[in-house]
């Protein structure tokens, strides 16, 4: 068998075991998603009533309602919430007969993240096409070339999320709150990644310290990709080159954590 016919047969059997695991807890599971749609929900809501018969810096409501439904779809194909498990695999050594198993710990992650991602993606992309047959202002253009990218830049926008989860996640090998730091980042995420409001609308200094990090590449450039807002090819090219060297950053950041942290790592029980 090929190597990548070896690692694909991997990945669909802890894809599998993620399933029929998160079966088992579909209730919170929906709960989660719920929780995922109220955020750009209340935001949506909020804008909606800011802008009236108006616009916000050339924002009007139906420009508010297609960002909304895009950061409610691009949120949920990229969030990751693996810092949470690492803290705890960690501090209580849940990570000891995983460190035994011939595979390195972050495949099971990562294919746990997939699985998600596989069946929340369907039932959202499903709710958007329901509510855009009766509520035109979230409807989008046909063009396959704009999905295209933003299929691209949702699959970089998802591993930097995760690689930033992860990586936040194996400070657990030095501190005992690991799950804060990343509770510090999503506050931050709010603001800076576009999830309460566009980036645009947003004071200068703020918006340009979005633009700088890594908060814009996360998210708000593939919803803006998504809903037409890049228009330019310099912006495109701009916004992907930012999300490959965030990607290799946030990445050689958690080689770096890994092998530093498993130099110090002992624990009792898991």
């Amino acid at each position: 068998m090929s190597g990548a016919g070896a690692w694909a047969r991997r990945y669909w059997a802890l894809m599998r075991n993620a399933w029929l695991v998160d079966f088992q807890y579909r209730a919170a599971i929906a709960l989660w998603l719920l929780w995922g749609m109220m955020e750009p929900a209340i935001a949506l809501g909020i804008w909606w009533g800011v802008a009236g018969t108006g616009d916000v810096a050339g924002y009007g409501r139906a420009d508010f309602a297609r960002y909304f439904f895009a950061v409610m779809l691009v949120n949920q194909l990229t969030i990751a919430w693996d810092s949470w498990y690492l803290d705890r695999w960690i501090r209580n050594g849940e990570l000891n007969f995983r460190l035994a198993r011939p595979l390195n710990p972050v495949h099971e992650a990562l294919a746990d993240n997939l699985a998600y991602k596989a069946r929340s993606a369907g039932f959202l992309i499903v709710l958007w096409l329901v509510v855009a047959a009766v509520w035109p202002p979230v409807r989008l253009p046909f063009d396959p070339a704009r999905w295209a990218l933003t299929a691209v830049a949702v699959a970089l926008a998802a591993g930097m999320r995760f690689f930033i989860s992860y990586a936040t996640g194996l400070t657990a090998f030095w501190t005992t709150r690991a799950t804060a730091i990343m509770e510090l980042h999503a506050g931050l995420s709010l603001f800076l990644a576009g999830r309460i409001a566009p980036l645009a609308l947003l004071p200068p200094a703020v918006a340009g310290v979005a633009g700088v990090l890594w908060f814009s590449s996360m998210l708000a450039f593939p919803v803006n990709l998504l809903t037409g807002a890049v228009q330019s090819t310099e912006a495109l090219l701009r916004g992907f080159a930012g999300q490959v060297v965030w990607l290799a950053f946030w990445f050689a950041a958690y080689r770096l954590a890994w092998s530093r942290g498993l130099r110090k790592y002992g624990a009792v029980g898991g």
